[in-house]
């Protein structure tokens, strides 16, 4: 019974990889093997030693001088969630944190630790241990990006907004959710003012509020798009795997009863039940989902840099 507990605590905090960021060099890219098993193992090890802790009764006390002081050393989480950037701190000494932002429940405990790894992602997205990219800042901010790491299991690899070589183009295309079983080329479609969505045609959707309707965009054509640079990779490799072009909107329904092939329009009506079977996969990460990556991010554009001695950190993170 007890191990079986801890296994449903660590399902709790998949968290999809994200192997590739725009144009920024990843990890990923120079091992797709390594990895993300590394990550899945650093991540649910740091967790249980973490909820150990916690429920032994270690607190954290506020942050002093840009520091956060705790009542015993924890190196090991101190490696896990690697130390601010210059700019974090100073931003940590205007704004300290009082008792009251650290966690105090279980549940606290776990959107904390949740947060924590997305600086992580951040990293390993951005750097190896050689080269390194630089990070627009709104990418910390992202809440797209926040949703896709923070929702889905991490048996999924995510390539967000990745710049990728078309011919004699170099263009940056719909996000990729590449899981076990199949790649999803999801384009996310929200409006402030929405609570319909009419596919009127190839180049333009209406988007309607209490009869009011406002035009916006089709976002089939870059769905169309990313379809072409996934399908060519595919084929250049002889890779039999499948794929499908999403629509997604969690807030607005599709008034239309015709998709095309190949593409689902996930709205308000069909949000639960894609969601919910995302979550439930309980596949392992798969060989041929790999290979899929691993060509895949041969044809991404990556702009770096050499790390300059001082930066190459020593520790265990950095692979």
């Amino acid at each position: 019974m007890k191990q079986l507990r801890r296994l449903k605590v660590v399902r709790r905090f998949n968290m999809a990889q994200l192997i590739k960021l725009n144009d920024y060099i990843s990890r990923y890219e120079t091992n797709i093997y390594q990895y993300p098993s590394q990550y899945v193992k650093l991540k649910s090890d740091h967790w249980n030693k973490m909820k150990k802790r916690f429920e032994q009764g270690w607190v954290e006390k506020p942050i002093e001088n840009g520091k956060r002081i705790e009542e015993e050393e924890q190196k090991g989480i101190k490696k896990f969630f690697k130390k601010k950037s210059k700019e974090e701190a100073e931003e940590s000494t205007k704004n300290p944190l009082s008792e009251d932002d650290f966690p105090s429940s279980t549940e606290e405990l776990k959107q904390y630790y949740l947060d924590g790894l997305i600086p992580f992602q951040l990293k390993w997205a951005t750097t190896t241990l050689m080269e390194k990219s630089f990070l627009d800042p709104s990418y910390k901010q992202n809440s797209d990006l926040k949703y896709f790491l923070q929702r889905f299991p991490d048996t999924f690899l995510l390539m967000f907004e990745p710049v990728v070589q078309m011919k004699n183009a170099e263009v940056e295309i719909d996000h990729l959710l590449i899981g076990p079983s199949g790649i999803e080329i999801i384009s996310l479609l929200s409006h402030p003012n929405g609570e319909s969505i009419h596919p009127t045609s190839e180049n333009s959707w209406n988007i309607e509020k209490e009869g009011v309707q406002s035009k916006v965009l089709s976002p089939m054509h870059s769905l169309r798009r990313t379809e072409t640079f996934v399908k060519s990779v595919l084929n250049k490799y002889q890779l039999d795997f499948p794929y499908r072009k999403v629509v997604l909107s969690k807030n607005m329904r599709f008034v239309s009863e015709q998709v095309p092939y190949r593409t689902d329009w996930i709205g308000k009506d069909q949000y639960t039940s894609w969601f919910h079977e995302k979550r439930a996969l309980k596949s392992p990460l798969k060989h041929d989902q790999l290979k899929v990556a691993e060509a895949l991010l041969k044809h991404c554009r990556t702009i770096a840099v050499k790390r300059p001695e001082w930066d190459m950190e020593d520790s265990f993170t950095e692979g």
